[in-house]
This record gives C-alpha cells, sequence and structure tokens, in this order.
C-alpha cells in the first residue's frame, strides 16, 4: 500500500482512539540495534546465539553467556523518532499502550508509560537466589559474570529460550488487545509465538467486530499479511513517522 494512501487510512481510524501498538525487532534496528534474524543480524554473526541465549546454557556456562550479553545486548543507543511519535499519540490519548518483543528499553526512554516488555528489559537484573532488584548502572562496573551481595549470580531480567513468558505480562496484553480498536504492528514478521498469537486473536476479534482494524507496517513480509491486503506498508518506519507527523 502507497504511503500516502495508507496514513490516509490510519488517520481516520486514529480518531477513534483506543490504539495499541505492537513492536518488534524492526521498531530497534531504526536506532541502530542489531535484529536477531534479519540479514546481518546476531544469528548470522554467531550461528549459536540461540543456545548462548538459552537458560540451560546460562546456568551451565554463565561467563560465556555474560561475554555474549554484554558484547550484544548492552548498548548507548538511543529511541529514534518513531518510538518519540508513539509517546506523543500515547500522551495525547490515542494510544493506551505499547506491547513490544523488544528488551531494548527504549520505548520507556523516550516516553511512554504503558509499556508491556513482553520478553523483559536488558537493563534490568535480579539475583537467582534472593531476588534483590539491580539496574544497568549497578552492574556494569561489576565482575563479567555479576554476583549479588549474597554470594549468588545476578542474572538480566529478560525472557531466555526454554524459559516462558510472565503470565502478568502476557494476560495484560491480551486484555489490552481485547478493548483496543486499532492494533498497529511495527517492525515485526509476527513468526515468534506466544507473542504474534496475539495478533491472531485480534484478526479474530476483527470477524465480529466492524470498527477494528489491523495495520502493520513492517519491511518484508509478516505471517498475517493476508488479512492486511489494504493496510500494509511494506516501507520504513522513519519514512511513516515523519510523514505521519506532517499530518497530527
Amino acid at each position: 500500500m502507497e504511503l500516502d494512501k495508507f496514513i490516509n487510512d490510519f488517520l481516520l481510524q486514529l480518531e477513534k482512539k483506543n490504539v495499541v501498538v505492537f513492536t518488534g525487532a524492526g521498531m530497534s534496528t531504526a536506532s541502530g540495534i542489531k535484529d536477531f534474524r534479519g540479514e546481518f543480524g546476531l544469528y548470522k554473526e554467531n550461528i549459536n546465539a540461540e543456545t548462548i541465549l538459552s537458560h540451560s546454557y546460562f546456568i551451565n556456562n554463565p561467563k560465556e553467556f555474560y561475554k555474549f550479553f554484554r558484547d550484544n545486548l548492552i548498548n548507548e543507543v538511543k529511541p529514534n523518532e518513531a518510538h518519540f511519535l508513539i509517546s506523543e499519540l500515547e500522551e495525547k490519548g490515542y494510544v493506551n499502550s505499547v506491547i513490544t518483543q523488544n528488551i531494548d528499553n527504549l520505548d520507556k526512554k523516550a516516553g511512554t508509560k504503558n509499556v508491556i516488555e513482553l520478553h523483559g528489559n536488558a537493563e534490568n537484573f535480579y539475583c537467582t537466589k534472593c531476588n534483590k532488584k539491580y539496574k544497568l548502572e549497578d552492574i556494569i562496573n561489576m565482575d563479567l559474570v555479576p554476583m549479588c551481595e549474597c554470594g549468588n549470580i545476578i542474572r538480566p531480567d529478560i525472557v531466555l529460550y526454554e524459559e516462558q513468558l510472565d503470565t502478568f505480562n502476557l494476560m495484560h496484553s491480551m486484555e489490552e488487545i481485547k478493548k483496543a480498536n486499532t492494533l498497529l504492528v511495527i517492525g515485526s514478521s509476527l513468526l515468534v509465538n506466544p507473542a504474534a498469537s496475539l495478533v491472531h486473536d485480534f484478526i479474530v476479534d476483527m470477524r465480529f467486530n466492524k470498527n477494528k482494524k489491523l495495520y502493520i507496517i513492517n519491511k518484508g513480509q509478516t505471517a498475517y499479511d493476508g488479512f492486511v491486503k489494504e493496510t500494509k506498508y511494506d516501507g520504513d518506519i522513519i519514512e511513516f513517522t515523519k510523514a505521519l507527523k506532517l499530518k497530527i
């Protein structure tokens, strides 16, 4: 769909408010963060990345886990224009919440208040024994493998492979999507479940409520393109952002 047509259609739906934004790695790559599965992603650079970011590998190889984590998942990038636009739309009462698959904390840094981080936050940490909470600034200068004052290892508060999503976050996301008039997907191929299944739930609801509408902005195909033939923009997120800002 052409950008102007996409934006004009989206603006009409935006006026109804109750918008939920669902973001994937494409939202972060616009800030310079490498994605995982893309052409130049972490999985192409290191074929063992998925194994390294698993629960069992963290338990058995904490030094190798933390070397990879510190080299690849700790960064100093800033939110991009799209992050700030979503925050502005939330402040104006159009956007109810952001549901993100990303762990980079950029939504919150941009000022968005209601953010559901399905896969956790790489700037938050906790002790695996006493559950004491730590921030990135607490552990950044610790030894390679940070240790709690109780003597046990500290881990990042992210969902590793072999682990389940937080039940509260998943239920909260389902509630937000259930009450939404509009679901805007940005930068996700919608291939990773159970996160992508939330979009499927919205599509099911669309069949019974003609006021509901799904929009997708993503470079390349997604798993649900067949449901958004008239409301899919296969293009750059920042181009969309700049064009939309001129009209709101």
